[in-house]
């Protein structure tokens, strides 16, 4: 499948994400836009993450979905759903203790609306570097096990964002 693309469709407040493909963190600028604008409308009821056609999703789109999770919970929702049906996304799932803060399950869902494609928006800079580091802190906050795995790499980002603010 290549490229990755999330498309996004809905059905009675009920939000749906679909990945497709090799998800990376060249997504996460517009992916993290729209989240944000969306999570400001008083009309969601739930989310659907459906990766059943993602062939790999890295650590930054991890944590913009364990932010998603969180702020669910914040907003009292029902727990964020995940759908995966692939043995290695599955087992990233469990690695990242995802299995805790989302409702994880292998059935598909049919798209309810004609699903469009989250186009990714030109990134880099401080503004990408933070959210970098944000995603990766959501990471490391879901639990120990993640706060000993993710730390060097927060830590990288942290140093990272420092000296190019500081050669500003």
């Amino acid at each position: 499948m290549g490229n990755g693309q999330i498309l996004h469709g809905s059905h009675n407040g009920v939000e749906v994400l679909y990945y497709r493909g090799d998800v990376r963190h060249t997504l996460c600028v517009a992916l993290d836009r729209y989240l944000q604008q969306l999570l400001q409308q008083p009309n969601i009821h739930g989310f659907v993450v459906d990766l059943t056609r993602a062939e790999s999703i890295d650590s930054t789109n991890l944590g913009i979905l364990a932010r998603l999770a969180r702020a669910m919970q914040k907003a009292k929702l029902p727990k964020v759903t995940l759908i995966s049906s692939q043995p290695d996304i599955n087992e990233l799932l469990a690695a990242v203790g995802f299995d805790d803060v989302f409702t994880i399950v292998d059935e598909p869902v049919a798209a309810w609306d004609e699903p469009d494609e989250i186009h990714a928006l030109e990134s880099g800079g401080p503004a990408n570097g933070r959210l970098l580091l944000e995603a990766h802190r959501a990471l490391m906050n879901l639990n120990e096990e993640n706060r000993v795995k993710f730390r060097d790499v927060v830590k990288a980002f942290e140093e990272e964002l420092k000296s190019s603010s500081s050669s500003d």
